[in-house]
């Protein structure tokens, strides 16, 4: 990615909401404090439990969810994030990229899929990508990216 669109793109994603369900403490650590030094609002829960407390009470733009998680499943927390708020765009982290998880994944309108190991090139591409696909009258890069 471009320095200039990494720019277009980061002015973009600081007035979002964000939110990132991942238990492996060091993947949820790195990318908060990515997300920070860019001046990005990102909400972090270790659980689908967790995520889902604060889906009920805030809306959020984006939401980043991995696929293996303690308690309730990514797909799972993805199908009830599905009906509370239709509109998020959704990212699945996974180590385990099958035909059957895709599936269920687009059924559940996920919008990106991340393979790990990821890299944050990973996570800025899969963001642009989104932007660049979100409806007109939400934010889009300037210039109509």
């Amino acid at each position: 990615m471009l320095a200039q669109n990494r720019d277009d793109l980061f002015a973009v994603l600081r007035h979002l909401k964000l939110l990132l369900v991942e238990d492996d403490e060091l993947i949820r650590d790195s990318l908060a404090l990515f997300f920070a030094n860019e001046g990005c609002r990102l909400e972090v829960q270790a659980s689908a439990e967790d995520g889902l407390q604060l889906v009920r009470v805030r809306e959020f733009d984006v939401v980043i969810t991995d696929f293996r998680l303690p308690g309730m499943s990514g797909l799972e927390f993805l199908r009830i994030l599905q009906e509370m708020q239709p509109e998020a765009q959704k990212i699945l982290l996974t180590a385990y990229m099958n035909e059957e998880v895709l599936a269920e994944a687009f059924r559940l309108g996920v919008h990106e899929f991340i393979e790990k190991p990821i890299a944050t090139e990973d996570i800025e591409e899969a963001l642009a990508r989104l932007i660049r696909r979100r409806s007109p009258t939400r934010p889009t890069l300037p210039g109509g990216v």
